[in-house]
């Protein structure tokens, strides 16, 4: 347990460095204008857009990624090495169907449950994207917008 002496002194430094050396935050006010942009920023400049895309793969990337991410893993590299050396008469050692099955069977439950899972995410996505909101326009007036459509 440290003593209160020593816990006091170290909390005393802590407190000294963080005056000495801590940044100070500047409190600005600032200017909400509805409908137009940034105050004195460029005039061109859009705002984010607010759409939501959470998912990991697309059509094009789903296979080589996943894949990528199955054979990082050194145990997964070494019977994918090892099913290939099958191949090679002089090491082969049983049926290539011993090796490539099993490997095969993991690739294959590893596969559909990462694109469960990107099916997922695009769903929940869409379902916050389509939600309604109200936006305020310049004349006062109220009007439903998408979620992923307010800027």
């Amino acid at each position: 347990m440290i003593p209160p002496c020593k816990l006091k002194s170290a909390f005393s430094l802590l407190i000294c460095c963080r005056t000495l050396f801590g940044r100070r935050r500047i409190l600005h006010s600032r200017t909400v204008r509805i409908g137009y942009g940034p105050v004195g920023g460029d005039h061109g400049a859009a705002f984010a857009p607010n759409k939501v895309c959470n998912q990991k793969y697309n059509i094009f990337s789903f296979v080589p990624l996943v894949l990528f991410q199955q054979f990082k893993f050194f145990l997964n590299l070494y019977f994918l090495l090892m099913a290939c050396s099958q191949f090679i008469p002089a090491i082969q050692i049983g049926a290539p169907i011993t090796y490539w099955g099993p490997l095969g069977f993991v690739l294959t439950i590893t596969l559909i449950r990462e694109a469960l899972d990107d099916f997922v995410r695009f769903l929940r996505d869409k379902e916050l994207n389509g939600e309604k909101y109200e936006r305020l326009t310049r004349d006062g007036t109220r009007v439903e917008v998408n979620s992923r459509c307010a800027r």
